[in-house]
Parts: C-alpha cells; sequence; structure tokens
C-alpha cells in the first residue's frame, strides 16, 4: 500500500511539475525572441510572485504541522528572518540607485531562496529551518524589490504611464496569487511540503533562466556608480511607510491564522485556504487594474483610504463567518481592500523620491515584510493564549491603524506645501 501511494504521489507531483513547466516555456519563449517591453516586465513580475506564493500562505502550517513547534515559534521565526532580509533588502536598493545592477542582485535573490528551501525539504528541525532562513531566505526577500527597481529603470525613458504600469506589475503578483496557493495546498494535501516546495524552487530557477536571457542591464537613473549623499525622505514619507506596513500587518495576520484557523477551528477542507487565497488573487486582478482609472478623479491618498475602510470591514465580517460559502462571498470586499491599495500604494511611495527608485521600492516591499513578521507574530500570540479567530480582530485594528498613518501623511503633506507657499511669498 505505501509503495503504491508513493509511486502515485510522485506521478501526480511530476503531472503537475510538467504542466507548469510547459505552461511557463509557452508563455518565456515569445519574450526571448522579442525585444525589451511591458510583457517581459509583467511576466517576470508573475514568476517572482509566484515564488513567493508557493512558500509564504504555507509557512504557518508548515511550522505548525511539519515540525510541530507551538504557534508562538511562528513569530519568533518571522522576526529574525524579516530583519535580516530587511537589512539585506535596503542595502541592495541602496546600491541599485547608486548604479550596481539590479538585474545581478536579483538573481543572487533568488538562489538564497532555492538553497532555503533546499535545506526545508531535508529537515524536521525548527533550529535548522531558522538557521536557514536568516542566512538564505533572507536574501530572498531582495527578489520582488529588485524587480520592481528593474521594472521602473525600464520605464525612464518609456513614454508609459507609470501608475498603469505598476497597476499591471502589482496584477502580475495578484495573478501568481491566484495560482500558487491554491496549487501549493493542493500539493500539501495529497503528498507533503516537499512537493509544493519543489515547484518554488522550479520557479526560482525559471525567473534566474528568464532574467539571463530576456532582460538586458537597466540604468539606475542614467548615472554612473557614486557615493554622493541621496535626497533625505520627508516625515510625510515614513508615515506612508507605516500606513503600508499596516495594511501589509492585517492581510498577514489574515493569510497566516487562515489556514489553522478554517482546517483546524472550522473544520473545513484542507483545500479551503488555497480557494479563497486564489479567487481573492483572481478578483484582486482587474480591481488593481481599475485602480489606474480611479487615479485620474480621485487621489491616490484617498483611494487607499477607502481601501482599508474595506479591510476593516473585511476582517470583521471574516471573524464572524462560520461557513465556506460566507468566506467566499467575503473574497469580493477582501479583493477591493487589497486591489485598491496595492494598486495606488507602490505609485504613490516612489512619487514621494522619484530621485531613489530602489531605494523607494525597497522600502515598500520591506514594509510588507515588516508587516508579515508583525502579523505572524501577533497572531502567533493570540493563538497561544485565545484562538486563531481572534487574529482577526487585530487584522481589523491594523486596518483602522493604517488608515490613521495615511491620515497622518495627508496632513503633513498639507502642512509641508503650506509652508513651501508661505517661503514662496
Amino acid at each position: 500500500m505505501k509503495l503504491t501511494f508513493y509511486i502515485n504521489s510522485g506521478l501526480i507531483t511530476l503531472n503537475f511539475a510538467a504542466s507548469f513547466f510547459l505552461s511557463m516555456f509557452l508563455l518565456i519563449m515569445p519574450a526571448i525572441f522579442t525585444s525589451t517591453s511591458a510583457f517581459q516586465f509583467i511576466l517576470l513580475s508573475i514568476l517572482t510572485g509566484l515564488i513567493g506564493a508557493f512558500i509564504y500562505p504555507l509557512l504557518s502550517y508548515f511550522l505548525v504541522e511539519q515540525l510541530k513547534v507551538e504557534p508562538i515559534y511562528i513569530g519568533v521565526y518571522m522576526v529574525l528572518v524579516t530583519l535580516s532580509g530587511l537589512a539585506i533588502s535596503q542595502y541592495l536598493g541602496r546600491l541599485a540607485d547608486q548604479g550596481y545592477s539590479a538585474r545581478k542582485m536579483y538573481i543572487l535573490a533568488n538562489s538564497g531562496i532555492i538553497l532555503a528551501l533546499l535545506v526545508y525539504m531535508n529537515t524536521n528541525l525548527f533550529a535548522v529551518v531558522l538557521l536557514a532562513g536568516v542566512f538564505f531566505m533572507a536574501f530572498g526577500n531582495a527578489s520582488v524589490p529588485q524587480m520592481l527597481t528593474l521594472s521602473r529603470q525600464w520605464t525612464q525613458d518609456k513614454p508609459v504611464d507609470i501608475t498603469q504600469f505598476n497597476a499591471r506589475i502589482r496584477a502580475g503578483i495578484s495573478f501568481a496569487w491566484m495560482i500558487g496557493p491554491p496549487l501549493g495546498f493542493t500539493l500539501v494535501a495529497y503528498i507533503g511540503f516537499t512537493a509544493t516546495f519543489s515547484m518554488a524552487v522550479l520557479v526560482a530557477c525559471i525567473g534566474i533562466m528568464f532574467v539571463a536571457l530576456c532582460i538586458p542591464e537597466q540604468p539606475a537613473a542614467n548615472k554612473p556608480i557614486t557615493n554622493e549623499p541621496p535626497t533625505k525622505a520627508p516625515l510625510s514619507f515614513w508615515f506612508l511607510a507605516l500606513a503600508i506596513v499596516m495594511g501589509s500587518m492585517g492581510n498577514n495576520m489574515y493569510t497566516s491564522a487562515l489556514p489553522l484557523y478554517t482546517i483546524n477551528e472550522l473544520a473545513l477542507p484542507r483545500y479551503t485556504p488555497g480557494v479563497l487565497m486564489g479567487l481573492v488573487a483572481g478578483l484582486e486582478i482587474p480591481i488593481m487594474l481599475w485602480s489606474s482609472r480611479l487615479c485620474q478623479r480621485f487621489s491616490k491618498t484617498h483611494i487607499m483610504l477607502a481601501a482599508f475602510c474595506f479591510g476593516c470591514v473585511f476582517y470583521i465580517g471574516v471573524f464572524n463567518a462560520t461557513t465556506f460559502a460566507v468566506l467566499l462571498a467575503l473574497q469580493v470586499v477582501n479583493a477591493l481592500f487589497y486591489g485598491l491599495f496595492a494598486g495606488v500604494g507602490l505609485t504613490l511611495m516612489q512619487e514621494q523620491l522619484p530621485a531613489r527608485i530602489g531605494f523607494t521600492s525597497a522600502v515598500y516591499s520591506n514594509g510588507f515584510k515588516i508587516g508579515v513578521m508583525v502579523g505572524a507574530s501577533c497572531m502567533g500570540v493570540i493563538a497561544q493564549y485565545f484562538s486563531f479567530r481572534y487574529a482577526l480582530l487585530g487584522a481589523a485594528a491594523a486596518s483602522a491603524l493604517g488608515a490613521v498613518f495615511l491620515g497622518l501623511f495627508l496632513n503633513h503633506n498639507a502642512c509641508s506645501q503650506c509652508k513651501l507657499s508661505q517661503d514662496a511669498l
């Protein structure tokens, strides 16, 4: 019986891998024989998003179910891995602004992910997983910001709508999350974590090959490597960064708690988290693309404020939901929150410091990483002493705080504009 199970499991894994590899190959091949275009960067965002989509939704479940650790250790892992990742990601972002190759740093980041996952697949010891996360996965944290930096560098001399382009890049990541979590949780349910992590390694390798073959070196703001002091970020920039952190924190408290809440506490099928994450990712895509048109009628800041309101409604709704049907319906509200939040956030942040694209892209991406760290840590503490369900109230509080920080950003910007007007007079 065991032999039959392993043979069937192996065949299923090979089938998934072959189908996925063929799909990626058919997408990538046209890009190899065409000049660099927006399509190639959208495809790169999909590949980069897929890596994370196979890893991050499963981490809390992996630590508790596979490594048999207490929920509070989820926070320990997230804090240490994220802190090391933040330092590396910001350093690489500064190098990109100084003229170093974001392309090569992207390849380095994916290599770190591959090394970390190879360790994860071959140990059941939490300490070994933690060390691999701190020393290898930390480099992987730079994958998304370096992809964003590469994409924005390409637009410097192109007649493109930056808001729309960034929205499409973010939509590419959401498209990846529409595929990754459902496939990942399905593989875990029928085969195990090794199959899902193997898929992430495969995609990381494809990403490296794609950048090496299809993406040429991009100029860093048309400046040579330099040690000149960069433009200082104003206080309003950091209020905006805190709003990004709060939005990510709420989202990650929800996504970290979702597998254990729906499977262990609501006794829903094991594929439930993947279906919910895949559905919302699919709904986010048109909303992100629509957000660029909304920016022509409303300010980006007000759009983000509306997003935080949707977030509060969603988390409170999930807290009170007990059936799969209600959770499915609530994903529409979740998509409105995340689609608007992610659709305009990157452009809004890059507009604050247009001469420091590498820095702002790293801060934006690291804001999400800090949200993951704090959100997962808070979720672990709440689950340890209460339940996974109550982590959803923490997510709602994070969205409310995000709206507060966004209000401070608006107020400080208004005061700065008034001061500039008075100085001019």
